[in-house]
């Protein structure tokens, strides 16, 4: 994966701007995505639909489930095209027997209705993890964006049936009058007495049609799920502050020698500027009249409006809709979609209500347990994709640091100070780290808790563990040391 060759811009996002995002790269080569799809799914449509034309519901059911192996595709697509690849017909071909076969009992059987496939896809196939790694990976993705992507997967399924609905209709009306015999016939065979045995035939037109509006809109979702994929690592592994600095470096090149150069030479005027206090300046900035906040209250009376029209109006709608196949002609087809559009409210608040419940399923954990045992959330246990748990540390942790930097091992003395600094702060000063924040948040989380959690410490530690690990800087010897004296949590070894 060659960060640079990228065709997206890559920076942390909100929630819905990733789904945009994943939106974004699908428009782009929609074209190709559609095609992909349809090659992993046309056999399997095409076979069943041969052994399965007397049962086109169960055709229709088979086909949704096995949408999995078409969003694959699409994924497959739009990785390759998002790092600068552009993998041609015959490398999807290739792919498209994985698509089917890669962890079959698991994503089509075990855990085919989870509403973060389309997150977790991207763990299956471009990670390659599997078991406890899969897991924990998958934690690590959805914790941001879940319910994003959760409303994304589930409106969508709603959002290609009509799609399929729309295409119907559409195909109706360019029918010339006297050339819609089909039509007739199947009004003249579905009995109003028993208006949902609707007529096998009119099942697999509408069934097809639906077929092709839901591989149209699971398109889409996978690639939103895509979306949010790439933010989640954006934010856990800071890939914009990665490709910052390779741009930084590519364009200095070797001015950076003589920028350096320069910067030493001013170094004196440097340090005399900043032992300013930026506190004070802070406070005389904001002294200024420019920035007092003006505030203003209205009070808005409401007026009293009979509510008994429109009420009466609904109802008599819903009303109508009861006698449904009273009436012939088009009165069935403004039934039917009628109908069709209150399941589709029932299963939006269905799904609302399912979502609020999942969103705040820790407050009922903590009824539940009557709240005597559950206090605060369970503490993390992986921060950054660094495990910051007790058992996962040395009982001297600068100590331990302190020797693996004297032997050159930079990177693993100053994460090892880093990982015990966050698993201290969490244990000793009660701060409530979350597995998905970034260095910046485990920054202003410590910062907020005062100074049991000890945020100078934390701050000095934090700029030493980016400049090494993102920017390739090496601390002197002597900070490191001194961060290793400095250690504030427990007695320990002095290095």
């Amino acid at each position: 994966m060659q960060l640079e060759q990228v065709t997206a811009e890559i920076r942390p996002r909100s929630d819905w701007e990733a789904v945009d995002l994943g939106l974004a790269m699908v428009r782009r080569d929609f074209w190709r995505c559609w095609l992909v799809w349809w090659l992993a799914m046309i056999v399997p449509v095409v076979l069943t639909g041969w052994l399965l034309w007397d049962y086109p519901g169960i055709w229709l059911f088979l086909f949704w489930w096995w949408k999995p192996a078409g969003s694959r595709m699409v994924l497959f697509e739009i990785s390759r095209r998002l790092f600068g690849e552009k993998p041609v017909i015959a490398d999807s071909l290739r792919e498209i027997p994985g698509a089917w076969y890669r962890r079959f009992f698991y994503r089509f059987v075990w855990a085919r209705l989870s509403p973060w496939l389309p997150v977790t896809l991207a763990v299956e196939d471009l990670e390659r993890l599997r078991g406890k790694d899969y897991r924990l990976r998958s934690k690590q993705v959805t914790r941001r964006g879940e319910g994003a992507i959760m409303w994304v997967y589930f409106i969508t399924d709603l959002v290609g049936c009509w799609v399929g609905f729309a295409l119907l209709m559409i195909a109706r009306l360019f029918v010339p009058d006297g050339q819609d015999s089909f039509w007739q016939s199947v009004q003249e065979a579905w009995n109003p007495e028993m208006p949902f045995e609707v007529p096998a035939m009119l099942l697999r037109v509408v069934g097809i049609c639906v077929m092709i509006g839901v591989s149209l809109t699971d398109v889409f979702v996978t690639g939103a799920g895509f979306g949010i994929y790439i933010n989640n690592r954006t934010w856990i592994e800071g890939w914009d502050v990665e490709l910052a600095f390779k741009r930084l470096a590519k364009r200095l090149g070797k001015a950076a020698a003589v920028a350096l150069g320069f910067m030493l030479f001013l170094q004196p005027a440097l340090l005399s500027a900043a032992a300013a206090d930026p506190a004070a300046e802070i406070r005389h900035v904001k002294a200024d009249p420019d920035f007092k906040v003006h505030s203003v209250t209205e009070r808005v009376p409401v007026a009293n409006q009979s509510t008994n029209s429109w009420l009466e109006r609904f109802f008599d709608w819903l009303a109508g809709l009861f006698h449904f196949g009273k009436s012939s002609g088009s009165g069935d087809v403004a039934s039917l979609l009628g109908w069709l559009l209150i399941i589709s409210i029932a299963a939006i608040l269905l799904g609302l209500l399912g979502w609020l419940i999942w969103s705040n399923r820790l407050a009922f954990a903590f009824r539940l347990a009557g709240g005597d045992d559950v206090d605060r959330p369970k503490a993390a246990r992986v921060v950054m994709g660094m495990a910051v748990t007790p058992e996962s540390l040395p009982k001297d942790i600068p100590g331990t640091a302190w020797e693996l930097w004297k032997q050159g091992q930079h990177q693993e003395a100053l994460s090892l100070l880093y990982r015990g600094t966050i698993s201290k702060v969490i244990e000793i000063g009660r701060v409530e780290i979350q597995e998905s924040d970034t260095e910046g948040d485990c920054v202003n989380r410590v910062v907020a808790a005062g100074d049991s959690a000890h945020p100078a410490y934390f701050r000095g530690l934090t700029g030493a563990w980016t400049r090494l690990a993102y920017a390739r800087l090496r601390p002197e010897d002597h900070e490191v040391e001194s961060l290793c004296r400095a250690w504030p949590f427990v007695e320990r070894s002095a290095p």
